[in-house]
């Protein structure tokens, strides 16, 4: 079984409010996608001091789409992610970005883009805890998902097996997806437009969730 993990990826901070509070009611952990417009086009509502402010009363990580991402991560250390997923495909210090995060005690993970080669992680792999497999191109939700992902997971889970995966984009309750991706080894799976374009977001969840035992 996968743990399903909804994704925040909002404009303004009245939508992620709003998200936020509803994700409470079902979830334990939501991801925060942090988009500055440098790694990818898109922008998101990513202002770690003031989601410090709100004191959520969830478990959160955050999920840096951004360039330098070892100038972000301490903000979002001090905000209170439990882990920290930077990008592969990055600009900047990866290294010191994820030295920061493990001194922090926080757990580290890198996502991997559907296009980029898994072997890009053979250098990554002893630094980090988590490797989040991209099933749609970053920036935005509702993109079409990638069929080589339930593959790519079991690659990773057979070359890296100190590690959790996770596949983040592209996962719903059609075509036996969840379950698919769950079978394939995969530990988590962050859920976005499936959830958040749902009539009743909370039983958009739970069949999710139902579909990803296998």
């Amino acid at each position: 079984m996968a743990r399903i993990i909804p994704a925040i990826l909002v404009n303004d901070e009245n939508e992620f409010r709003r998200q936020i509070s509803l994700a409470a009611a079902f979830a334990k952990l939501v991801q925060i996608d942090v988009l500055d417009g440098t790694l990818f086009p898109e922008l998101s509502f990513s202002d770690a001091g003031a989601v410090m402010a709100m004191h959520l009363s969830m478990q959160f990580e955050a999920h840096l789409m951004v360039n330098s991402p070892e100038q972000k991560v301490r903000d979002w250390i001090k905000a209170g992610a439990s882990r920290i997923i930077i990008h592969a495909e990055a600009k900047g210090n990866i290294g010191l970005a994820l030295e920061r995060i493990r001194h922090a005690d926080r757990l580290a993970g890198v996502a991997i883009d559907p296009e980029s080669d898994l072997s890009v992680l053979e250098d990554l792999a002893p630094f980090i805890d988590h490797v989040q497999i991209m099933g749609v191109h970053p920036g935005g939700q509702g993109r079409p998902f990638d069929q080589e992902t339930a593959s790519r997971v079991r690659a990773v889970k057979t070359a890296l097996k100190h590690l959790t995966v996770g596949v983040d984009g592209g996962v719903t309750d059609a075509e036996n997806r969840a379950r698919e991706l769950a079978a394939s080894g995969a530990d988590d799976l962050v859920v976005g437009s499936a959830i958040w374009r749902s009539k009743d977001p909370s039983r958009a969840y739970r069949e999710i969730a139902a579909n990803a035992r296998f």
